[in-house]
């Protein structure tokens, strides 16, 4: 039985299992913080992608697809010339338009159409029918230096779908830089290279032909065939077909099926040492990332830290009771006021009954005494999380430079609002959490409600001396519990204001990317037979 390597797009073997895995994997792999290079890892790991959708997965999964040759060069190389040439017809319009078409175009043999449907190359391609060779696919690619930076991003995409690529350059553009940045792109995958020198006169052939023939050489293309196309002339029709009869006849040669067979075996044997190497750059820039993002986190921790203590002292010292809880306390709780009955309960049938009467009013002076400590507490600890978020993107942007693009991220992202409900939900679940009894305050019925014992127990927790007398002489739960709980749920709030954006991004950072990548390492180790 034949494997991948040996057999292209057989589906037996672990090769395709590999390239799968690979791409979901690479679906997952996020690299949120602003370090040194991050732009080009993520575009290191959007063209693998494009390499493994567009190329290596469907050639595993399907050994009968046509060769796909990718013709490709700078502006004015004559790249659509040259592919209706050899098409016999035309199909990729030529000329001074060329250089803005939005959409690369993919010649094939109509019985090859229906193969070629279903391949990713499809989708960004306009696909049309000619009298090419039966398993050979040219697609005339954007310009390498078009004006239009959509059109360049879409022509070193295409590379990644070559199993052939077709550099057309001209005595003027030969020794263009991007080109040849492209060239040792492709040479490092492996994909078999043909070179068409167009548009050469007589004068210059022999100079410019033995300088680019110099250049390959050095580059490392010693062996790739040189095509020399001369120049026609101004024409009115296509060119002849007699000038590019060389490379007319290189490309049925790579497309039958010996020649086909091998270009495609080689160009995936050589895909799997770069892609390790490749995913290996992943790999260390995820590691690095994850290692940002710890360092963020301490950064945050210690910062806070101080601001967390500073608000416990607050807390523990009566800060939230200062002014209208204290002020409202000691109206409502003199002479015959609606709380005398807690802060001074009395014996006997008719002050019970006195203290059944005020049920309702004494409810509704607990109410706006809660509502005055809610106040005050949504002041102090909100006021506490703005200096906790002041703090730690200070400690961010002196940081680093991903520290301080988190930061600035952080101050673009409506925090504000995010803030005002974490303080909020901090309240709401402290005060639900005072585990009030059923029937508080048995010893005189009628006297306080849940909400109202809960209420009590929370002013004498946050301070009140009035309420903590009463909380004790009413056998209520220890209001020392519940301040030590208000502190612990402060702290969270200040350590969430602190951690939710660095939290986030480690969110994006997978904990299992890192093992995942390393194991796929190992397997393309394997496959590229370097073990």
């Amino acid at each position: 039985m034949t494997t991948p390597s040996s057999a292209p797009g057989s589906a037996a073997g672990p090769a395709l299992d590999v390239a799968v895995a690979l791409r979901a994997q690479l679906g997952a792999l996020d690299f949120p913080l602003e370090l040194p290079g991050v732009e080009e890892i993520r575009t290191l790991r959007d063209r693998i992608t494009t390499q493994l959708d567009s190329h290596l997965v469907p050639r595993l999964r399907t050994a009968s697809l046509p060769t796909i040759v990718v013709v490709g060069g700078p502006t004015g190389a004559g790249k659509s010339t040259l592919v209706n040439a050899v098409s016999g017809t035309e199909v990729s319009p030529a000329g001074v338009v060329r250089p803005t078409t939005k959409k690369p175009v993919l010649v094939v043999n109509p019985a090859d159409r229906e193969l070629i449907a279903d391949h990713p190359v499809s989708g960004r391609a306009a696909v049309v029918e000619a009298d090419l060779p039966r398993g050979l696919a040219l697609l005339d690619a954007p310009d390498l230096d078009s004006v239009e930076v959509t059109n360049r991003e879409r022509a070193l995409e295409l590379v990644e779908v070559a199993d052939v690529w077709l550099f057309v350059t001209t005595a003027n553009r030969y020794g263009d830089a991007v080109p040849w940045a492209v060239l040792e792109q492709v040479k490092r995958r492996g994909v078999t290279v043909g070179v068409v020198l167009d548009r050469i006169g007589p004068e210059a052939l022999d100079t410019v032909r033995r300088d680019l023939l110099a250049r390959l050489a050095d580059a490392g293309f010693g062996s790739v065939p040189l095509f020399v196309v001369p120049d026609a002339g101004p024409l009115d029709g296509p060119l002849p077909k007699d000038q590019v009869v060389d490379v007319e006849r290189w490309l049925t040669l790579v497309a039958g099926r010996h020649g086909s067979h091998e270009v495609v075996a080689r160009t995936i044997r050589g895909v799997w040492s770069p892609l390790r190497e490749e995913t290996r750059r992943l790999l260390d820039a995820s590691v690095a990332q994850a290692e940002a993002a710890a360092d963020l986190s301490s950064a945050a921790r210690t910062v806070v830290e101080p601001v967390e203590a500073e608000l416990a002292e607050r807390l523990r010292s009566g800060i939230l009771t200062d002014g209208a809880p204290t002020s409202r306390w000691l109206a409502d709780a003199s002479g015959k006021g609606a709380l005398a009955a807690v802060a001074h309960p009395a014996d006997g049938f008719f002050a019970r009954r006195r203290a059944q009467r005020q049920a309702p009013e004494r409810a509704r002076a607990l109410a706006a005494l809660r509502g005055d400590l809610h106040r005050a507490f949504t002041d102090v600890a909100g006021a506490a999380s703005r200096t906790v978020a002041d703090v730690v993107e200070l400690a961010w942007t002196k940081h680093s430079t991903a520290g301080a693009a988190l930061a600035a991220e952080r101050r673009a992202g409506g925090v504000d609002e995010a803030r005002r409900a974490r303080v909020e939900e901090t309240w709401q679940a402290w005060l639900a959490s005072i585990p009030v009894p059923e029937n508080p305050a048995e010893a005189t019925p009628g006297l306080l409600g849940q909400e109202s014992a809960r209420t009590v127990v929370a002013l004498a927790a946050a301070g009140l001396a009035g309420a903590r007398a009463a909380a004790e002489r009413l056998g209520l739960p220890s209001w020392r519990d519940a301040l030590e709980d208000l502190v612990r749920a402060c702290r969270e709030c200040l350590e969430s204001e602190a951690l939710d954006h660095v939290d986030e991004v480690a969110r994006r950072l997978p904990g299992e990317s890192v093992t995942a990548l390393r194991l796929r390492i190992a397997e393309l180790r394997r496959l590229a037979g370097e073990d």
